[in-house]
């Protein structure tokens, strides 16, 4: 696993990281961990939505319609 070390944190930001930790019942290097890795998926999942293109429609049709079609072709 990686090593990452933050200098210079503001006293305030500090203390807030440390109330943070305290109500989640975690140490300050935990709830570090956890607001990394929470910040590393939203962004794994933004850039998955962005990728998604999304399918473009016949003229006149629905979305509910396309389900329909699709549920009679069972």
């Amino acid at each position: 696993m990686a090593t990452a070390t933050a200098r210079n944190v503001d006293d305030k930001d500090y203390a807030a990281l440390a109330e943070m930790a305290a109500a989640n019942g975690r140490s300050i290097s935990e709830e570090l961990r956890a607001l990394i890795a929470e910040a590393a998926r939203k962004r794994r999942l933004e850039e998955l939505i962005a990728a998604i293109k999304p399918m473009p429609l016949p003229e006149g049709m629905t979305s509910l319609d396309l389900l329909r079609e699709e549920r009679d072709s069972w």
